[in-house]
């Protein structure tokens, strides 16, 4: 029983060990080369979007619309992106600004064109004209017509 305790213990101590060597590497590399360098390093390591933003708003002088443009510049997936920023209370407005913004510095490495926004089919409308069936076949649909 002891050696099934002390083998739990050991692989506990060594998770915790990994995952504060993220974090160091995170914030030196934040220090070092600035926020974009740190989460492209964080992703490629397999970090999630939702880890990242938690460590990277304790970042002391970070603004969170750096954050989010460098999640988008870095190839995050855009519903990724938008589902930790509601986890840690960013606003819309803030992530909304962070994609425009790296739409503008990144251009084509955004992996998700539309991040921010949901996407569904397009329902009718008014400038589309619809056909409707008469008794005399089929004919476009009118506001003027009864």
């Amino acid at each position: 029983m002891k050696r099934i305790a002390a083998a739990c213990l050991f692989v506990l101590f060594s998770v915790s060990i990994a995952c504060a060597e993220w974090l160091v590497d995170f914030r030196d590399t934040y220090v070092a080369e600035g926020i974009d360098k740190a989460v492209e390093n964080a992703l490629k390591d397999g970090q999630s979007p939702d880890l990242i933003v938690e460590n990277g708003l304790d970042l002391e002088g970070l603004n969170p619309q750096n954050l989010i443009k460098a999640l988008y510049c870095a190839g995050a997936k855009g519903q990724d992106v938008t589902e930790a920023a509601e986890k840690w209370d960013i606003s819309e407005v803030i992530v909304t600004a962070g994609f425009k913004k790296s739409v503008a510095e990144c251009g084509d490495q955004v992996a998700d064109a539309q991040a921010y926004t949901p996407a569904g089919a397009q329902g009718p409308s008014f400038t589309t004209p619809r056909r409707v069936r008469t008794r005399t076949g089929w004919q476009h649909a009118s506001p003027s017509r009864p």
